[in-house]
């Protein structure tokens, strides 16, 4: 996919009093994208912020490229002030338009070089005093005292955040706060909030760094897991090196201009002509550079109706821009009955028209995520995705393992980055061997779950609340053993809720099984669903007898609905070895 660098220039000096547009590779996440820099007249009673939602429009049927929107005054003192960030996405090679002819400080000028130099070298200064504080993060972990070894952390952190901020020319202050640093460089840096993403899982575990600081100042402790202060450290040193990359990469892109300048001068001065006559600007000539996009499969050859086509394209390009994966597949897709069919075995089910689309995705990404499964909906389309690192990929196709094996082998391929090239081969399943442990599997989890029956109906007093927590653990035994037999790879961390959905990527014979049945039972479904309400709610204490034995046939009929769909799966395995030999 190509932007047009023309119609996009025209909308914006349209829309806007433009006075200059930049187009500059930058760093994110460790591999090179484009980068928009704004410089706008300013506007009286207008925030620069207010800006962005008309650069969005401009790009809306375009690829969207991180931007940066910056006041004309503002952008002047940041050269002046030798700000390497705007500096390099200044150099006269980057500039798309100029709206006059006024001149303003370049990197030739040396009050400008020699400042930047200076911001250079106080940057080393800062990450020397900070790898410091790692040092002593490190000795802290080893003797298990996790919460010094967080407060190290966050003073390893904010040493290097402030040293980056002088660099892109932000306002220092005097804040310890890391969350209000990153936010103030989110514009500036929007990578830098690709691995400090604070979204709903780990702004818990990201706000320990500040939280850790304050404590530390009163002489208080908090508890901080190891578990906790490891995830920490691998963000922590991610973000450092991310930050490292940034500025070794724009120092370079100046330095090499600057070199390119001072040849040019000397050729033209050993040739006899004047170094004034030298122009300063080099503009790119092709109106169309290649963007980082993704590689796409539409949905032509899929028996849908085009809404849901359309549907699910804006899905997946939600899921692209959030996550910014390198691979996104499609596993399986259901409606009312499985659409594509089982991929986990051989059979085939066809849709039914007119019905709403889910589709089950794994979402390949560079490194592991602090979570693994994610749901997604717009219009009549929904995802399901579990989200797979690299290095994981990497090894389980290495061993056979049957799940990522499937993935690699039978999805659909619904984007991916143009930089994401692999030669991975799946290796051969040992179905043989994948029987065996599924069968033992299976029969070990239907003995757990007849003795869990065997406690409700054989016991002299049960509580409505006990039978009700007994219920649930069946249900959680029946879900996860039928996931890891049917499927063979179980999500980290899903509620009983969200396996019960994702155990559709195979069959929807579980929700099928569960759902087809008696409201009451609905009923019941729901309050087990959510533990902590038996637990402090109690709503089991307004159940009768009756209740009571419809909780027992309930959880009756959940052994027997599990205990039929493992003997298909062994099965289906079955005959898939004695068609294969």
């Amino acid at each position: 996919m190509e932007l047009n660098t023309q119609f996009l220039v025209d909308r914006l000096v349209q829309r806007m009093d433009v006075d200059r547009i930049f187009l500059f590779q930058f760093l994110d996440e460790g591999r090179k994208s484009p980068h928009l820099l704004l410089v706008v007249n300013p506007i009286k009673g207008v925030s620069v912020r207010s800006v962005s939602p008309i650069i969005h429009l401009c790009m809306a049927d375009m690829p969207e490229i991180p931007f940066t929107v910056i006041w004309t005054s503002d952008w002047v003192s940041q050269l002046k002030k030798g700000s390497l960030y705007y500096t390099y996405a200044s150099l006269p090679s980057h500039q798309l338009y100029q709206s006059g002819k006024k001149g303003y400080p370049t990197v030739s000028n040396k009050l400008v070089n020699s400042l930047m130099e200076m911001f250079v070298l106080d940057y080393a200064q800062g990450k020397k005093v900070a790898d410091e504080f790692m040092v002593a993060c490190y000795s802290f972990r080893s003797k298990m005292d996790f919460f010094q070894a967080t407060v190290m952390l966050h003073q390893f952190v904010m040493l290097r955040l402030k040293g980056f901020q002088s660099m892109v020319g932000g306002a220092i202050g005097k804040s310890q706060n890391l969350e209000h640093l990153l936010k103030v460089m989110r514009g500036a840096v929007p990578g830098l909030f690709e691995i400090f993403t604070y979204d709903v899982h780990s702004t818990r575990l990201l706000r320990l760094l500040d939280s850790s600081y304050l404590y530390s100042k009163k002489k208080d402790r908090i508890d901080i897991l190891e578990e906790e202060f490891e995830f920490l450290l691998v963000q922590c040193q991610a973000l450092g090196k991310a930050m490292d990359d940034m500025v070794d990469f724009m120092n370079d892109g100046v330095a090499a201009y600057r070199k390119k300048q001072s040849d040019r001068i000397a050729q033209v001065t050993q040739l006899g002509g004047s170094v004034d006559k030298i122009s300063v600007v080099d503009r790119k000539q092709n109106n169309n550079i290649a963007v980082d996009s993704p590689i796409l499969k539409d949905f032509s050859g899929f028996p849908w109706p085009q809404k849901y086509k359309d549907d699910a394209h804006i899905i997946i390009d939600k899921i692209f821009s959030s996550y910014r994966p390198e691979q996104i597949l499609l596993v399986n897709y259901q409606s009312a009955g499985l659409s594509k069919g089982n991929p986990f075995q051989n059979e085939e089910v066809h849709q039914s028209d007119g019905v709403k689309i889910q589709l089950y995705l794994v979402v390949l990404t560079k490194k592991n995520l602090p979570f693994s499964f994610r749901q997604r909906n717009f219009g009549d389309v929904g995802a399901s995705m579990v989200f797979l690192d690299l290095p994981h990929v990497e090894k389980h196709l290495a061993l056979g393992s049957r799940f990522v094996n499937i993935v690699w082998e039978k999805s659909w391929i619904l984007r991916q980055k143009s930089t994401f090239h692999t030669h991975l081969k799946a290796q051969q399943i040992d179905w043989s061997d994948q029987l065996e442990h599924i069968k033992s599997c299976s029969e070990n989890a239907g003995s757990v779950m007849r003795n869990l029956l065997m406690t409700m109906t054989d016991a002299p007093q049960l509580m409505p609340d006990t039978a009700l927590l007994l219920l649930r653990e069946l249900y959680i035994i029946g879900i996860q053993t039928y996931v890891q037999c049917a499927i063979g790879y179980i999500p980290k961390n899903m509620d009983l809720s969200d396996l019960m959905d994702w155990s559709a990527v195979a069959s929807t014979d579980v929700i099928d099984g569960i759902m087809n049945t008696h409201d009451l039972n609905k009923l019941i479904l729901s309050i087990i669903l959510k533990p902590k309400d038996i637990w402090w709610k109690s709503p089991a204490m307004d159940m009768d007898e009756k209740h009571k034995t419809l909780i027992i046939n309930q959880a009756r009929a959940i052994v027997e609905l599990y205990e039929r769909l493992l003997k298909g799966v062994v099965l289906s395995i079955e005959q898939r070895i004695v068609e294969a030999s």
